[in-house]
């Protein structure tokens, strides 16, 4: 990882499905404000203030000096430098060894930008990969929007399979909602890169009922044994953008590992709603086919019951 123009920059190479929860990145307490919390440290009077250092999540003082800015334990911060991280009030800057960065990734190995965005002061972030956010946010902030999703489940026990870790969201609602272990598998490193440094992923790492595998989960769902499942949560991207994750194929290796009268909750949201197409509609018959014999329109996507 190097720092070019004031942004985090993560060169990759090509990675494979990590075998080892060491080798997953860990979480990482650092001081990530937005860029109108910074706007609003750049115009204060000097003096204290109160400000959030964990995109809204708690509040602490920080010193308001002429030219910089103390925070608590006594790191220093230019202003200048602070001025220059950020361009729009929906970034996240990360304030780290006095210095000040955009929390942004960039992978040649994927041909990928990534980054922080908060769209609502004060709740949590969504990922932007390549100019694609990863959560709906108009009306709802991204928590909200796996909350919502999450409370389509009608049964909360057992093992879940989370197919698409991202941010880690799901899987922490999926814990508070009940299900006694996660496994939550996320095929972009660079995705987990980003998650340790995001205060409201800080519950996804260290816990041990949610399990982080660093897998495409077409690849993991194969090893799997049949009936280790209670619960599918399957939120992937759009239909554009990874298409592969809505194939009746991988239906049916989520039946397989389902046990009897398991649950698949399945984000479709409503690409192609502008020019009449129903993609929710192929997935209630790609789904049928494979097994799940319940199966209905919810908030987001489409719910099945296995053998329902």
């Amino acid at each position: 990882m190097f720092c070019e123009g004031g942004k985090r920059v993560l060169l990759t190479s090509d990675f494979r499905v990590q075998s080892s929860e060491s080798d997953l990145p860990s979480w990482q307490q650092v001081p990530i404000i937005s860029g109108r919390t910074a706007r609003r440290m750049l115009e204060a009077d000097a003096g204290l203030i109160e400000v959030s250092l964990d995109l809204g999540r708690t509040t602490a003082s920080i010193s308001v000096e002429d030219e910089g800015l103390v925070l608590p334990g006594g790191a220093r911060l230019k202003k200048a430098a602070l001025a220059e991280a950020f361009s729009e009030p929906e970034d996240c800057i990360e304030l780290r060894g006095g210095e000040c960065r955009k929390v942004y990734a960039y992978s040649q190995a994927e041909r990928k930008y990534y980054k922080l965005y908060q769209p609502f002061e004060g709740r949590a972030p969504t990922l932007i990969i390549n100019n694609a956010t990863m959560h709906a946010i108009v009306g709802k902030d991204p928590w909200q929007d796996e909350a919502d999703k999450v409370a389509t489940l009608p049964r909360r026990r057992g093992e879940c399979l989370d197919t698409c870790c991202g941010l880690g969201y799901s899987a922490q609602l999926l814990a508070e909602a009940g299900l006694s272990r996660i496994t939550t598998c996320e095929v972009d490193r660079n995705v987990l890169e980003m998650a340790a440094v995001n205060p409201w992923s800080e519950g996804l790492f260290g816990r041990p009922h949610i399990a982080i595998v660093n897998a495409d989960v077409r690849d993991f769902v194969t090893e799997c044994p049949a009936g280790r499942f209670s619960c599918v949560f399957h939120d992937p991207p759009t239909v554009y953008q990874a298409g592969e994750l809505y194939s009746e194929e991988l239906y049916h290796e989520f039946a397989r590992v389902l046990a009897g009268g398991g649950v698949l909750y399945h984000y479709v949201g409503a690409p192609g709603r502008r020019i009449g197409r129903d993609y929710a509609r192929g997935v209630i018959r790609r789904m049928r086919t494979a097994g799940f014999a319940k199966v209905r329109r919810v908030t987001g996507g489409v719910l099945g019951i296995l053998g329902g």
